[in-house]
């Protein structure tokens, strides 16, 4: 694992290899067991962020915390992303952010992504105080795109597999069109995101409505 702390004129975590050798076959485990379940959501299923009454996205996706109801036991994916309250993810970073609000975090949902030929997410903002990103794919990668930008600070950050973004999740941000050859389409070996919306028991309890239309964070707490 190595841990980046940067500053774009707004804090940043970059963490490559994140997870370890047995995680990541236990993620890639989980995502074929849903796929073959065929349970991931079209965007106009998913809560999905819109302008102006035009939906921002087009990939599929599941809320996890939705389909397990709850009960993290019952994924792998969500015992083993309970790795990012782990000390030394944010130990060394310096910035207040990061300082100030991970102690008070006690709520996130996860949120898992897919993206193929022609799927995007035009820039859109999080109604999460923190967002984490990880990305997996197949290897050697069959497509090209997926990339994530922070178009108002002018910051592009390569798509890498097994890389966490940590980052404050109100920062605007967008995914760049995926292309990939048709022989490669709907085998799952597109672009796969992992994302984690932290959060306060306090907006929480305030009943936020999120940038994706309904309730965004999980009623249970995390157990750090």
């Amino acid at each position: 694992m190595k841990i980046q702390n940067l500053d774009y004129g707004f804090p940043m975590i970059l963490i490559d290899d994140f997870y370890n050798f047995w995680e990541v076959g236990q993620i890639w485990s989980e995502l074929k067991e849903l796929t073959e379940k065929d349970v991931f959501l079209d965007p106009h299923q998913s809560w999905s962020a819109t302008r102006h009454g035009k939906l921002l996205k087009n990939n599929k996706c599941i809320h996890l915390d939705e389909y397990y109801q709850e009960n993290r036991n019952n994924s792998k994916i969500m015992r083993i992303n309970r790795k990012i309250f782990e000390k030394n993810v944010f130990e060394t970073n310096k910035s207040f952010f990061f300082r100030d609000f991970m102690p008070l975090c006690d709520f996130d949902a996860s949120l898992l992504s897919y993206y193929e030929d022609s799927h995007y997410y035009s820039p859109h903002k999080d109604s999460a105080m923190v967002t984490s990103l990880c990305w997996f794919f197949q290897e050697p990668k069959r497509f090209t795109g997926g990339e994530l930008l922070f178009p108002e600070y002018k910051v592009h950050i390569e798509l890498n597999n097994n890389r966490m973004v940590i980052f404050p999740g109100f920062i605007q941000h967008q995914v760049t069109e995926v292309v990939m050859e048709e022989k490669y389409k709907n085998k799952g070996l597109g672009r796969w995101c992992m994302t984690q919306f932290l959060a306060t028991k306090f907006t929480e309890s305030e009943n936020v409505e999120s940038h994706h239309g309904g309730k965004l964070f999980s009623s249970q707490k995390s157990d750090k």
